[in-house]
C-alpha cells in the first residue's frame, strides 16, 4: 500500500472515520454501527462520496482498503 493509503487506514482506525480527496473529489470513510429496539444490528465501514452522498458498504476496514487501493489512484489529502 502506498503512503496515502496507509495514512488513510491509520486515521480511519484510530478515529473511526477519515476524509480524503481522490482526484480533488471529496470522500469519507467511516465506521457505522446501529443497534436498538427498532434497528437491525449493523457493523460496517462506509465509503461515502461527499458530493452525491452515495455510499458503499464494506464488512470491515480491510475490505474497504482493498477496494480503495484497486479503484482510487489519485488520493492526495487525508484528513482525520
Amino acid at each position: 500500500m502506498s503512503g496515502k493509503i496507509n495514512a488513510l487506514k491509520n486515521v480511519a482506525q484510530s478515529k473511526t472515520w477519515a476524509s480524503f480527496l481522490n482526484h480533488n473529489h471529496p470522500y469519507s470513510l467511516l465506521h457505522w454501527s446501529i443497534g436498538g429496539i427498532n434497528h437491525e444490528d449493523k457493523d460496517v465501514w462506509l465509503l461515502q462520496d461527499e458530493v452525491t452522498f452515495e455510499a458503499q458498504e464494506f464488512e470491515n476496514l480491510d475490505a474497504a482498503m482493498v477496494w480503495i487501493t484497486e479503484n482510487m489512484d489519485g488520493i492526495t489529502d487525508v484528513l482525520g
